[in-house]
């Protein structure tokens, strides 16, 4: 004879004949398992923070799981970790916790660009878009000069091949000049020569200004800093689901580890603030927002690099005069200083729309996601109003002669065994009534019930401007979710109009 414990507390007495239960067997439950309140783990307070490791060992047992902050910021991207620093900086006694649906930080649209440092020449003037841009390339080189990261002032000429381009180039100086840029020059041909030998063009505005750099490290010095400043998590793998008003006014996020099916996990926020990039207009809606307004498009650039023995074509950023119809910027050279890539001439990126919110490659394909691109109404008007633009990046993402033949209209030295396959990204885009591609960042503010902030477009040039939409973000915050004034860190270098963009 045997006995068995079960779940309900029964106890079963087996025999070979049959089993009866005990009834009178009670549960016993430890106070804690094993790695639960136990002495400090340095290891993993290093790599994740000391208010990381600390909830690791405590929150099960003290609170059921749930995780309190002061504020959460969902989207792990440039955007959503310097907004989180920018908090913790100006605000020394709050709590932040940063929400990332994948495994590192920076997995997309941060992690899979150019790296530019924009000088901000092709924003409208008076725009979010322009007033950040112009701060935060200041910004950006500051701050990769204080934490030694790669970083590199290495100009762009934008070249115009005809005398017909030549009038964009004088627009773009115009504009250019109104938002602040400095060091601008128009360049004749022969000029442009002197600068880049390979480069054959009509005449350039040329930016000893714009740079380059790697936002992927960027974003992962941003996400050491805040998780060392003992206030701040970064939850990986934490895609939110649901959020729900609770009755003490705190804003609970349900969410999970992608495509698994449990455990639920669970943080509460006094305010919520989202950036999620892709998925900005759906967590937005979850979040209480406008379900309707700023949907999503996103487009994949391909991108070719130079073979070793030719990555010497170029030194700076070469661009066409930009397209029209709001996207792409075109065909550009670009030098490169990213760490997992290496130091690389690339060439791209396409602007080819995908079937898949993150399709990195033309098969990747979500019905979800096609359904929504094919009842985005403001898509189709885009379309129609620029069928070239529209037919012709598709074409250039399927066929690589197609693709460099935008290249050579400047650089026509550049042959077709020059190059080899390099990274492609993704970017999304929000197209407004009319069918005109957004020209400026959309916030959507006092969502439900006046606690969470949302941003719903915040394409190029994001990442060079990330420190100064955080400054942006917080002022706005301040505003809308009524913080005390008098608990921030003196703001005496905030420049009055990062304030007014953000009204």
């Amino acid at each position: 004879m045997s006995a068995l414990a079960t779940t309900s507390g029964a106890l079963y007495l087996q025999s070979e004949k049959k089993a009866h239960a005990e009834s009178n067997q009670k549960l016993k439950f430890w106070n804690s398992l094993p790695g639960e309140n136990t002495p400090e783990n340095p290891g993993l307070a290093k790599l994740r923070g000391m208010a990381a490791e600390q909830r690791f060992r405590t929150s099960l047992s003290q609170s059921g799981g749930k995780t309190d902050f002061d504020v959460v910021i969902v989207g792990g991207g440039i955007i959503g970790l310097a907004t989180a620093r920018e908090l913790i900086k100006r605000f020394p006694n709050m709590t932040v916790a940063v929400l990332e649906k994948e495994r590192e930080v920076a997995a997309h649209q941060t992690g899979h660009n150019s790296g530019v440092i924009h000088a901000g020449i092709y924003y409208k003037p008076g725009s979010r878009m322009a007033k950040t841009c112009v701060r935060g390339a200041d910004l950006m080189y500051e701050y990769c000069k204080q934490n030694q990261l790669p970083v590199e002032r290495c100009g762009k000429l934008i070249v115009a091949v005809d005398a017909k381009e030549h009038k964009e180039v004088e627009r773009l100086m115009e504009i250019a000049t109104l938002n602040g840029v400095q060091d601008l020059q128009v360049l004749n041909s022969q000029e442009i020569q002197k600068l880049e030998p390979n480069v054959v063009a009509y005449s350039a505005l040329y930016s000893p200004n714009t740079g380059i750099t790697d936002y992927g490290l960027v974003a992962q010095c941003i996400a050491n800093e805040i998780v060392q400043s003992g206030r701040a998590e970064i939850k990986l793998a934490f895609e939110a689901k649901k959020f729900e008003s609770r009755p003490d006014g705190r804003i609970e996020i349900w969410g999970g580890e992608p495509n698994q099916r449990g455990p639920t996990l669970k943080v509460t926020g006094k305010n919520v603030i989202t950036c999620a990039g892709f998925y900005s207009d759906r967590v937005a809606g979850l979040a209480g927002g406008d379900a309707g307004r700023a949907k999503v498009v996103t487009f994949r650039g391909t991108y070719y690099q130079l073979k070793p023995e030719y990555r010497g074509i170029c030194r700076m950023n070469v661009y066409p005069v930009p397209s029209g119809g709001g996207i792409p910027v075109g065909v550009h050279f670009t030098p490169t200083v990213n760490t997992r890539r290496g130091i690389q001439m690339i060439v791209g990126p396409g602007a080819c729309l995908t079937f898949a919110r993150e399709g990195y490659t033309f098969s990747d394909f979500k019905m979800q996601d096609i359904f929504g691109s094919l009842t985005n109404m403001n898509l189709w008007l885009f379309a129609l109003k620029n069928p070239s633009l529209s037919i012709g990046e598709l074409y250039k993402d399927m066929n690589k002669r197609a693709f460099l033949r935008a290249a050579q209209a400047y650089v026509p030295g550049l042959t077709e065994d020059m190059v080899e396959e390099s990274f492609a990204g993704v970017m999304s885009q929000v197209f407004e009534k009319g069918g005109i591609a957004a020209n400026d960042y959309i916030l959507e503010r006092k969502v439900m019930d006046g606690k969470v902030l949302c941003v719903r477009n915040a394409p190029t040039p994001a990442c060079t401007a990330s420190l100064a939409i955080a400054e942006m973000l917080i002022d706005t915050a301040t505003e809308d979710f009524e913080w005390d004034s008098k608990s921030e860190v003196s703001e005496k270098d905030k420049p009055k109009a990062l304030i007014a963009a953000a009204a």
